[in-house]
């Protein structure tokens, strides 16, 4: 059977992602891709007004992917991300489709010893364009305290 095509073009970041790369697939994020975690957008809680220009230029699109990538680094030593094959669900009529699937984020967190994964359920919205609009992450609160703890170490 063949992989649906966003499962596909996810997959496709995700290698890139466990790469320790900062490349994605080409035309695969929208320039005002939101991202989110347990519900809060990113570019909202930058200090500034959601709809100013400066924000939306950081904290959504490729440009957000990238910051938000670059802090993951930072509180996890190479991490990697792993979709459960048998959570994927892709639904959508042509191109405006929406991916929902279980994942487990592993690597070893800043200032801890041993590696520590983290299971959490990954969410994706397309466009009618086939480009994502929406990433969202769910995970559970004492996993995103720890990243942050983490990302708060030297």
């Amino acid at each position: 059977m063949a992989t649906p095509p966003l499962t596909a073009r996810i997959l496709e970041l995700l290698t890139l992602f466990n790469r320790q790369k900062t490349d994605l697939p080409d035309g695969l994020l929208h320039a005002d891709c939101v991202f989110r975690l347990n519900g809060l957008a990113y570019h909202e809680h930058l200090g500034r007004p959601p709809d100013d220009p400066l924000v939306r230029l950081v904290g959504c699109g490729p440009a957000g992917y990238r910051f938000l990538l670059a802090a993951v680094r930072h509180a996890i030593l190479e991490p990697r991300v792993a979709l459960e094959q048998d959570t994927v669900q892709e639904s959508g009529d042509g191109a405006a489709r929406t991916l929902a699937a279980r994942a487990t984020l592993t690597g070893t967190l800043r200032g801890h010893p041993e590696a520590s994964p983290t299971t959490c359920e990954i969410t994706v919205h397309t466009g009618d364009d086939g480009t994502v609009r929406e990433l969202s992450v769910l995970m559970g609160d004492a996993d995103v305290e720890r990243l942050l703890t983490a990302r708060k170490r030297p």
